[in-house]
């Protein structure tokens, strides 16, 4: 059988990112970061078996132009305009990540909650019952299976009503680094999965809890030299320069927390040792 050759249109990090687990699978792909006309999508996925594009980067009209000339594009235009049809939320402050990836054929997955709380996430919400994680993941399970999602998204609601939806972000979900450093598939791979119609992975954690945060450069330093106090305090910290996060994962959630928190802030030059 002939490896699949693909397009993605993502954000720069994204492309590298797709990149690579397309590398693992065998798959070939061809990638782009830019706004694109519906002649300069066509033009783009010639010879390519479908594309996965990022609705915030490719309009929708664009989208429902290149599918009537016969590109398979996803997600589907018929996905975003039932999107479109959903109300979302304005709001302040804490919010709940839930990934979730869904094939053609419908075998359809999501990860444990991740609560954002200013510039750290949390993965799995704490003090949340089974019940009512449950009913959000079950919920966000629907809404996909409803809209006809095929691939990777990330629902986005509010922390203290779940049932306000604020956002739906594809490709590169807000809470991005997290399933890359303590799930068994990331939803990188698992959204590759999902679009290629593959059965899809475990979606099983590493450990209890992983814990990341965005990463400030010290104005008086650089990005290279925090490395050699941080990681030997801690080698099991985990860092990406392509995003600034940094990130960890273990049994107790409060360690967890104070290691991340500590790299923050000796990164950025607030404390010195």
């Amino acid at each position: 059988m002939k490896p699949p050759y693909i397009g993605i249109i993502t954000q720069a990090w994204g492309q590298s990112t797709y990149q690579s687990e397309a590398v693992k699978l065998g798959v070939q792909i061809r990638s782009e970061n830019v706004s694109m006309s519906a002649e300069t999508l066509i033009e783009f996925a010639k010879d390519l078996d479908f594309v996965y594009a990022d609705p915030k980067i490719i309009s929708l009209p664009a989208i429902k132009s290149a599918e009537k000339s016969g590109v398979k594009v996803y997600p589907t235009s018929k996905t975003l305009e039932k999107l479109d049809q959903i109300s979302m939320h304005s709001t302040q402050g804490e919010h709940l990540s839930i990934l979730v990836a869904r094939s053609a054929h419908a075998q359809a997955v999501t990860w444990p909650i991740s609560l954002l709380t200013g510039d750290i996430s949390i993965t799995p919400l704490p003090g949340i019952t089974d019940e009512i994680s449950q009913e959000i993941q079950v919920s966000a399970l629907k809404l996909a299976d409803e809209v006809g999602l095929v691939g990777g998204f990330e629902i986005y609601v509010d922390a203290v009503d779940y049932k306000k939806l604020v956002g739906v972000n594809y490709l590169i979900p807000n809470a991005r680094y997290w399933s890359q450093i303590g799930c068994a598939t990331n939803f990188y791979e698992q959204s590759l999965r999902a679009v290629l119609d593959l059965p899809l992975g475990s979606i099983e954690l590493l450990s209890n809890y992983v814990v990341t945060g965005d990463l400030e450069t010290d104005p008086e330093s650089d990005d290279y030299r925090p490395y050699l106090h941080l990681m030997a305090r801690n080698p099991k910290l985990k860092f990406d320069q392509s995003i600034k996060q940094v990130g960890i994962i273990g049994e107790e959630l409060e360690t967890l927390l104070t290691e991340v928190i500590h790299a923050q802030q000796y990164y950025s030059g607030k404390i010195l040792e």
